[in-house]
C-alpha cells in the first residue's frame, strides 16, 4: 500500500479535458480533410500512372517496328520526354485519322463522347439488371428459382465477351432469315437501336458478376440478427430491406460494380471491332494498326486516366456509405502517405 501512495501523480493516466472538440461539425470537418488527402494522393499516384503508361506505349510501338530491346528504350524514353513537354503546352500532336492528318486534339473528342456514352448504357443496364436478378433471388433464396439464378449468373461470367458478341450476331442473323428483317442493326454508330447489341453485350458479364455478389451479400445480410429484430418491431418487408440490409451490402455491391466497369474499359476494343462502333476501342485498334504513335498514346491515356477515375470515385464512395472507413480517413495524414511509398520505391529501385 505503501508503494501505491507514493507514486507520483505524473505517472496517472492522461484523460481527455472537456476543451477538447469532439462536437459532429468538427468530427465531419475532419473526415472532409481526410477525404481531401486521400483525393490528392490518388491523384499523385495517377499522374506518375500516366507517366509510365506513356514510356511503356511508346516501349510498345518502337519494339512493334521491330527495334531491338535497348534502342527501344532509348527511343522510348526521348519520346516520352519529347510528349510530355508538349503535352504541358497543350499539344497532343498530329493523327493521321483516315486519309487526312488531324490534330489529336480534335479527334479525341467525338471518339470518347461515342465509347463513354456506350460504358454508361452498360453500366446503367448491368446495374438494374444485376441488382434486380440479385435481390430478387435472395428474397426467394429458399426456392430452386436461387439456384438456377446463381447457376446461371456463374455461367454469364465464365463467357468471354467476344464469344457473347459471336453469339447475339449469330441470334440476329437467324431472326432476320426467319422473319425476313433484322430485329437490331449488326453495326453502326447510332442512339437508337445501334446501341442496343454493343451495351447488351458489354453488361453480359457484369450483370452475371453483380447478381451473384448482390444474392451473396443480401443473403449473409437477411440472416442477421438486427433483420429479424426489425421485423419483429413490425417494420414493412421493403422498409427493412431498403434501409437496414440494403445500405449494410452496399459496399459489396459498388465493390462489384466498379469491377464490373474496369472490365467494360478493358474489353471495349473487342466490342467496338465486333459492332463497329466509333468510339474509343476501335479508334485504338485503328491506330495501332496505322502506326499513329500521337493517337495512340492518346487514347491509352485517356484509358488509364478512366482507369484511374473509376478508382477514386469507388474509394470515395466507400467513405460516404461506411461511417468507419470515414473515421479512418479522418486520421489518414497519420500514415505514411503515397507520395512517401513511391519515394522510397524509387529510391529502391535506383539502389
Amino acid at each position: 500500500m505503501e508503494q501505491i501512495v507514493s507514486q507520483p501523480l505524473n505517472d496517472s493516466p492522461v484523460r481527455p479535458t472537456s476543451s477538447e472538440p469532439t462536437t459532429p461539425r468538427f468530427r465531419r470537418r475532419e473526415a472532409l480533410s481526410g477525404i481531401a488527402t486521400l483525393i490528392a494522393q490518388r491523384l499523385a499516384f495517377g499522374v506518375l500512372v500516366l507517366v509510365a503508361i506513356t514510356y511503356l506505349s511508346f516501349l510498345g510501338l518502337a519494339m512493334a517496328q521491330g527495334l531491338a530491346f535497348q534502342p527501344a528504350l532509348a527511343r522510348a524514353a526521348w519520346k516520352t520526354t519529347t510528349y510530355l513537354a508538349r503535352l504541358a503546352q497543350g499539344n497532343l500532336g498530329l493523327s493521321t485519322a483516315g486519309s487526312i492528318t488531324l490534330p489529336v486534339a480534335e479527334v479525341l473528342p467525338p471518339t470518347l463522347s461515342r465509347s463513354l456514352g456506350l460504358l454508361a448504357a452498360t453500366l446503367l443496364i448491368a446495374t438494374l439488371a444485376g441488382v434486380t436478378l440479385g435481390t430478387w433471388a435472395a428474397r426467394h433464396r429458399h426456392s430452386h428459382w436461387s439456384l438456377l439464378t446463381l447457376l446461371a449468373s456463374i455461367t454469364g461470367v465464365s463467357v468471354p465477351t467476344f464469344f457473347a458478341a459471336l453469339l447475339f450476331q449469330l441470334a440476329m442473323i437467324r431472326w432476320a432469315r426467319a422473319f425476313g428483317h433484322p430485329l437490331l442493326p449488326l453495326t453502326g454508330f447510332g442512339w437508337d437501336q445501334h446501341l442496343i447489341l454493343p451495351a447488351l453485350v458489354l453488361a453480359a458479364r457484369p450483370i452475371a458478376q453483380i447478381a451473384r455478389l448482390t444474392f451473396v451479400s443480401l443473403n449473409d445480410a437477411l440472416e442477421q440478427d438486427f433483420v429479424r429484430t426489425a421485423h419483429s418491431k413490425g417494420l414493412r418487408p421493403h422498409l427493412v430491406m431498403s434501409r437496414h440490409v440494403l445500405r449494410n451490402a452496399a459496399i459489396p455491391i459498388l465493390t462489384t460494380v466498379g469491377t464490373s466497369l474496369r472490365f467494360s474499359l478493358s474489353s471495349l476494343p473487342v466490342v467496338e471491332f465486333f459492332f463497329g462502333w466509333p468510339g474509343l476501342g476501335l479508334t485504338l485498334l485503328k491506330a495501332i494498326s496505322r502506326q499513329d504513335d500521337n493517337l495512340t498514346v492518346a487514347l491509352l491515356l485517356c484509358l488509364g486516366a478512366l482507369f484511374i477515375l473509376v478508382n477514386l470515385l469507388l474509394d470515395i464512395g466507400y467513405r460516404l456509405i461506411d461511417p468507419r472507413l470515414r473515421e479512418a480517413t479522418a486520421h489518414i495524414g497519420e500514415r505514411e502517405n503515397a507520395l512517401e511509398r513511391v519515394k522510397s520505391l524509387l529510391v529502391g529501385l535506383r539502389d
